[in-house]
């Protein structure tokens, strides 16, 4: 990123604004660089930018704790906190099988390897991806099973559960909504939300979008895909990104002009995000990652808690993370 931080000069005026945040709350100054590397995107400056380095190495033990981080970091938990939800026009995406700690599952409960090879035989388009130790969308796969066999890489499905040994999950390939899919067909392109607890009330972070490219089946950052902000009435911003600092004004493949593009109910994906951050005890900042599918029900593909997304959206939006809590988040640092 350092060449991103290069393009950046702040002038006094901005650099003292910063200190005196900083100076007030932590009492002593910071590096400047994360401010001047957000503001390379967007080129919006705000001295409310939360730096990265005092969030990962810092504020997210204080959020979530890293032992309990631990235990409830396996993805496949999110359908045992959400499943009950009966929220008109949610739902969680269907997972067929799914293995943890070497033990398989069904929806009926724990099943064996021959009846996990002939529950997953035909199931046609799914997808497979781990749910431990797990991001970037690493070994997350597009499968077609037919006759115990997938048609796209031609192995067997003996071979394929082999290659991912345990703590992995396989699940129905969702079809998104049009205004998704007109961005980007090759991925399920995904809503990130983040909400906080920060004076007994939940809040939430900007809003941002992440949109696959290249034919990739996956929309993350580190795999190629770009990011863009959503603004709260739902339409997107200008400008997408990509992590090394492209800007794209129109999508790189599909040819769709970005701004006032409109993406549907994203003020009711903030506000179920919002109502059930409580179901992930313990956990004090949670990302979210939804989708709307073809019938828009609102679909929730999976929550993140052991490293929970501060950078992009940030640079996407021009916006802190933290918002009117900020200073307090800053506080928050020097707590025991």
């Amino acid at each position: 990123k350092k060449k991103l931080i290069q393009k950046v000069s702040l002038n006094k005026e901005q650099t003292r604004k910063i200190d005196e945040i900083w100076e007030k709350n932590y009492g002593k100054k910071i590096s400047k660089d994360w401010h001047r590397l957000y503001t390379s995107y967007t080129g919006e400056f705000n001295e409310n930018y939360f730096p990265e380095i005092f969030f990962t190495v810092n504020l997210l033990e204080k959020l979530n704790s890293g032992k309990r981080r631990v235990y409830l970091a396996d993805k496949i938990l999110t359908t045992y906190f959400f499943k009950d939800i009966k929220d008109k026009g949610f739902s969680l995406v269907k997972n067929y099988v799914y293995n943890c700690n070497g033990f398989f599952y069904s929806e009926d409960g724990i099943i064996n390897y021959e009846r996990t090879l002939e529950l997953i035989s035909d199931l046609g388009e799914v997808i497979i991806k781990p749910t431990t130790d797990s991001n970037s969308g690493n070994n997350v796969k597009l499968l077609n099973l037919v006759n115990g066999r997938d048609e796209i890489s031609k192995l067997d499905a003996k071979s394929i559960l082999n290659q991912y040994k345990k703590n992995y999950v396989i699940q129905e390939k969702i079809k998104q909504h049009s205004s998704l899919d007109k961005l980007n067909s090759s991925s399920v392109n995904t809503i990130r939300i983040n909400t906080y607890i920060c004076d007994d009330k939940v809040y939430s972070t900007p809003i941002s979008m992440r949109i696959g490219r290249n034919g990739s089946i996956v929309d993350n950052a580190h795999a190629g895909g770009i990011q863009i902000g959503i603004k709260e009435n739902g339409t997107l911003r200008k400008y997408a990104f990509s992590e090394k600092g492209e800007k794209f004004e129109r999508h790189p493949d599909s040819g769709i002009k970005f701004e006032g593009y409109v993406i549907p109910k994203i003020n009711d994906i903030v506000e179920l995000a919002k109502k059930y951050h409580y179901r992930v005890p313990h956990m004090g900042i949670i990302s979210w990652d939804f989708t709307i599918d073809q019938s828009e029900v609102i679909r929730l593909i999976e929550v993140n808690i052991t490293c929970p997304t501060l950078w992009f959206p940030q640079y996407v939006n021009g916006e802190a993370f933290f918002g009117e809590n900020t200073e307090k988040m800053i506080r928050m640092l020097k707590n025991k």
